[in-house]
């Protein structure tokens, strides 16, 4: 059986799609990267770091006196909604201002340096006035969980920028196969 789909093997027939619907292709990256990256910021404890639930951070943030199963409904809800607006944001208005050279590599560079911006405003706002606001955690949860929880958000933003750029993986826009 051939991988060739329309005379394009399957990545570069993926990356002509992405180039050609880039808001549906913002949209279905946000969700994947925002799903596997979530499952794995909960999966972090395995390898010795504190656990990254953020839909539960989140739904208990909306809903503070609201019942585990309210919390994780919201909270999976607006988390993965933002997941999708953040990819909205970098394929739409930032991705083009970001140079002219437009390679898988290039493209996945562009995406990661994207998710560690937004780890760092995580660390700076989120984490200490959002989630832990009153208790003084300082950035990224420093005084709270140390080093390791400050890790936890870059590696989990990290991971989110990897799959973003894995999957919003557009071609330039003189590429023949677009034509």
């Amino acid at each position: 059986m051939s991988n060739q789909l329309g005379g394009l093997n399957s990545h570069k027939a993926w990356r002509v799609w992405v180039t050609k619907h880039p808001v549906g292709a913002a949209v279905w990256a946000g969700v994947v990267a925002g799903q596997i990256t979530t499952l794995w910021g909960i999966w972090f404890p395995g390898v010795g770091l504190p656990a990254l639930d953020w839909p539960q951070a989140t739904g208990a943030t909306i809903d503070a006196k609201g019942s585990f199963p309210v919390q994780f409904v919201l909270g999976e809800f607006f988390h993965g909604l933002d997941c999708i607006i953040f990819a909205l944001i970098f394929a739409i208005f930032l991705f083009p201002l970001m140079g002219k050279v437009v390679t898988p590599a290039m493209n996945l560079a562009k995406a990661i340096g994207f998710g560690m911006v937004l780890a760092t405003i995580s660390a700076a706002f989120l984490v200490p006035y959002v989630y832990f606001k009153g208790y003084g955690v300082g950035f990224g949860g420093i005084h709270y969980g140390g080093w390791k929880l400050v890790f936890a958000v870059y590696l989990w933003h990290l991971l989110y920028g990897f799959n973003l750029g894995v999957f919003y993986d557009p071609l330039p826009l003189n590429d023949p196969a677009l034509l």
